[in-house]
């Protein structure tokens, strides 16, 4: 899901808003209502359905795991503590002589971001440690997505450029649909989920809840006719 994605959201986005910032201002999302919230269970491998109150919440399992990485990473990176996993072996990348100039003009960047990376001769490099979020996330194809996305002459230092790539990242590292999680699994996700100054979107625009009341289900069933 590149971040170019954005603005194909950008209608639904305008469909949900309403929706997405009562949610907000209702504060549904907290640690002091999580007592109360009643996990029903999982559809289409993809979809967790929560009861609370009178409403049944929907939650979008990747990109609710989507944003809780990118706001992990994003505060790890502002207090300069993003974390590395090494590789073993390393993982060697042949690069263009254009490919290599950026990387040479940026790797202290990359290292704050949690790359390793040194010459191993000619035009190869050895890609030696990752952010441990992207590990076993294919890290060759993760690392060259940065590096590649920097040929269009963007400033690699704006903060703009930095965010589009960790939520590129956290993109990647984000648990897929179609993928069958476990009550315990998405408990957890949850409670980090409630941790964030906004959990209702994730960091390309999209969702992670939508909601229906309970009086919204009774009318479509005709027990409410109004």
């Amino acid at each position: 899901m590149p971040v170019t994605e954005t603005k194909s959201y950008a209608k639904d986005a305008d469909e949900i808003n309403g929706v997405q910032m009562n949610l907000f201002e209702e504060k549904i999302l907290t640690m002091e209502n999580r007592l109360r919230f009643q996990v029903i269970g999982q559809v289409f491998d993809t979809y967790w359905l929560v009861e609370f109150e009178d409403k049944l919440l929907i939650i979008d399992q990747h990109a609710a795991h989507e944003k809780v990485n990118y706001e992990r990473m994003m505060k790890r990176y502002r207090e300069k503590r993003i974390l590395s996993q090494g590789l073993f072996p390393p993982v060697i990348i042949s690069l263009s002589g254009q490919e290599e100039a950026i990387l040479k003009e940026h790797l202290d960047t990359f290292a704050a971001l949690g790359f390793e990376i040194e010459a191993f001769g000619g035009s190869e490099y050895a890609l030696r440690s990752v952010p441990v979020d992207l590990y076993g996330c294919n890290e060759r194809e993760m690392f060259l997505e940065v590096l590649d996305g920097l040929l269009d002459g963007s400033g690699f230092g704006t903060i703009r450029v930095i965010e589009e790539k960790i939520a590129s990242m956290s993109c990647k590292a984000a648990v897929k649909g179609n993928h069958k999680l476990s009550i315990p699994e998405v408990q957890t996700l949850l409670d980090e989920l409630l941790t964030l100054e906004n959990p209702y979107n994730c960091p390309h625009g999209r969702p992670t809840i939508i909601t229906m009341t309970k009086t919204e289900m009774e009318r479509k069933f005709k027990r409410i006719v109004s």
